[in-house]
Order: structure tokens, then C-alpha cells, then sequence
């Protein structure tokens, strides 16, 4: 690896372009991403298979040492997503898997559901060895445990990836210790926390500044389609976020998968028609959000005419955006108190306007505020 190659290298390109700004738990982090990446690079594990499972099972294998890799937590906005994706994007080899925690559950409960459907011994770790059999390093973006049956399995899940020499790399709001406070039945949880407190180096990542706010910071929030200032303020505010080059996101919503192509780091673009044109229930809202901290919203029309099953929707996309604290961005063809002036929804869109032109605030979202 050359330098033109480093972690290091490419993060101080990114503070000369203003990109971001210097902070020293990321310089910190960064150094030592840069050395599990030289590690991975320089030794090159064998791929699993049975077979190669018993070899290390009786010890013809070497174990790789512990750690085995990074849990990464600190608060919203701060880089965490950023510098795990700095890693994983550089990283020279092809096994490697990079999946946000939320959708990954979600697959590994479908797995598991039909691994018992097909009566396997050990569906749990059956599915966890399958999963990881041609992987060697797995980047799990922000971590949370709020499901009961997310934390029934995590532990036995994880125990098997470690045993089976896998390198995590991981964000979380929380301290592994934090993860699923005061949830149902949380000791039989601890167990997941001694695993990951045991296999990996926990790192804190901090900064008195959100990234993300800052780069929105004093910025208007709602823009009109028909004023090009307003246009050319709205694409260079999505411009800040390199959307296009995220690696998009598929959201299992039910039996059926919502795609957003424009996605990276938390951050989502969506035009009105993509989210607001398909038959789209309040629940299926916040599944979508649950993978958001902030939504540029784009397209949006005038509702008028025709628009009612649309603008009934675009209600409860907002009613789930606001009941989330979600940061949002629109840009629509008029004004919101414009957006819908008759229809059969029209009192029950009163209270869209109220909520968009509070959402316009530089005080939103607020901390803490309850709904």
C-alpha cells in the first residue's frame, strides 16, 4: 500500500477540500482503521467452508488473535458512518460486506425462518456460518438493539461469526453496554455485550459539532422549484453528502423490497413520486426513516388536482418524519400552505403545513421534545 492508498492520507485530502473539519478522535480512529487494514491486506484468511471449520477446530488452523476489529460509537453526526465507509471503500480485498444493522437483522431473521422451515438442527447457527462463508470482513453501520427478538439471537449469532474468524467493524450511538438498556428480558442479552466487549477494541468517537448540521446549519429548508436560486441552493446542499456515490440501500418492507438509490452515511434523496405515488401504509414510513437522520425530499406538487390517495401519504410520510425528529429538505413546485388547497383531506393537511413550517426552524429538530 502506498501512501496515495492510505486511510490517513485520504482523510487529510478531505480536511484540505473542506470537506470536514480536523478532529483529533478521528485522526485517532483513523490511524488505527489504517492498521487493521494492513493487517487484512497482509494476511489473507482462508475461506470457510466445513471442511476448513474442523481444521480449526482441532487446531490446523491458526486462530486469528483478538481483537477482532471495531466497535465504533459516539453521538449523532460526529463521523462514525464516514470513516467506517473511508475503511471499508479502501480496503484491497473482495471479501468484504458492508450492510446497515437494521436491514442485516432483518435478513438474518428471514434466513433463520427458513432454516426452521426446512427443520435444521441449529437453524440459528447454521444461518450465522452461512452467512459469512465467503466474507472475511463485515461493516455493520449503526447498531441498535430495540427488538426483543433481535437481542434473543444477536448473541449466538455473533459467538459464531468470532469463532469463525470474521472482522467486524461497527457503529453504534451506544456503548456496547448500552445496547438494549432496560429492554425485555435484557439478561439474556449481557451475554451478546461480553462478546463484543471481548472481541473487539472499543473506540469512542467524539466532536462538539454534528457534520451533518453543519452543513445544513443557517441553510433554508424549504425550496421552491420554480425560483433557479432556489434550485441551485437545493442540489448543492445534496451535493455536500456524495449521494451519488453512496452504495443506495434496499429496505425490506414486508413481502416487497423499497429501493433508495440515493443513499449514504444516514442521509437519503427521494423524489415525491418514489415515496408518495405507491400505495404506502404509516408503518412502512417508518421503516424507511428508521435508516434515516436526515431526507431531501424532492418533486413535490402541487396536490390539488387529483392528488388526494398522494397528498393522504404525504401526510403520513410527514406525520412519521416529525414524530422521528427527522431533519428534512423539500422542494416542491409551490409554497406549503399552497401544496393542497381542496380535497377531501384538506383539514387533516392543516396540520402538514403547521409541522413543515416548523421543520423549517434552525431549532429542529428539537431534543427531547415528546408529540
Amino acid at each position: 500500500m502506498n501512501d496515495e492508498q492510505s486511510l490517513t492520507n485520504s482523510y487529510n485530502k478531505m480536511v484540505s477540500n473542506n470537506e470536514i473539519q480536523r478532529n483529533i478522535s478521528q485522526e485517532i480512529l483513523v490511524s488505527k482503521l489504517e492498521q487493521l487494514k494492513k493487517k487484512l491486506e497482509n494476511k489473507r484468511m482462508p475461506f470457510r467452508s466445513t471442511a476448513g471449520r474442523v481444521m480449526s477446530k482441532f487446531g490446523f488452523i491458526k486462530t486469528l488473535e483478538k481483537p477482532q476489529g471495531i466497535y465504533i460509537h459516539g453521538s449523532v453526526g460526529i463521523g462514525k458512518s464516514m470513516l467506517m465507509d473511508l475503511f471499508f471503500n479502501q480496503l484491497d480485498i473482495e471479501e468484504k460486506k458492508r450492510i446497515h444493522f437494521h436491514e442485516f437483522m432483518k435478513g438474518l431473521h428471514q434466513l433463520i425462518k427458513n432454516a426452521r422451515d426446512k427443520n435444521k438442527r441449529d437453524p440459528i447457527k447454521s444461518v450465522a456460518f452461512d452467512y459469512i462463508k465467503n466474507m472475511q470482513v463485515l461493516c455493520l453501520d449503526e447498531m441498535q438493539i430495540t427488538d426483543v427478538a433481535d437481542a434473543m439471537i444477536v448473541g449466538r449469532v455473533f459467538e459464531e461469526f468470532f469463532n469463525n474468524q470474521l472482522i467486524l467493524v461497527t457503529t453504534s450511538n451506544r456503548h456496547p453496554c448500552d445496547l438494549y438498556k432496560d429492554g425485555l428480558n435484557r439478561k439474556l442479552f449481557l451475554p451478546f455485550i461480553d462478546i463484543m466487549v471481548s472481541n473487539l477494541n472499543i473506540e469512542r468517537l467524539s466532536s462538539p459539532v454534528d457534520y451533518r448540521k453543519i452543513k445544513i446549519s443557517g441553510k433554508k429548508k424549504y425550496f421552491l422549484s420554480t425560483s433557479p436560486e432556489d434550485t441551485i441552493q437545493f442540489n448543492e446542499l445534496i451535493a455536500h453528502f456524495n449521494l451519488q456515490e453512496g452504495p443506495g440501500i434496499k429496505i425490506q418492507i414486508n413481502s416487497r423490497e423499497f429501493l433508495m438509490e440515493r443513499f449514504h452515511s444516514g442521509v437519503g434523496l427521494l423524489t415525491f413520486n418514489e415515496i408518495c405515488s405507491i400505495p404506502m401504509s404509516s408503518s412502512d414510513y417508518l421503516e424507511i426513516i428508521s435508516y434515516l437522520r436526515l431526507l431531501f425530499l424532492d418533486e413535490i406538487p402541487d396536490l390539488s388536482n387529483g392528488g388526494d390517495d398522494s397528498a393522504k401519504r404525504f401526510i403520513n410520510l410527514i406525520d412519521s418524519i416529525y414524530d422521528k425528529k427527522l431533519e428534512l429538505l423539500c422542494r416542491a413546485d409551490v409554497v406549503p400552505e399552497n401544496l393542497y388547497i381542496f380535497g377531501k383531506n384538506k383539514f387533516e393537511f392543516q396540520r402538514t403545513v403547521s409541522r413543515l413550517f416548523e421543520m423549517q426552524s434552525i431549532n429542529w429538530p428539537i431534543k427531547g421534545k415528546t408529540h
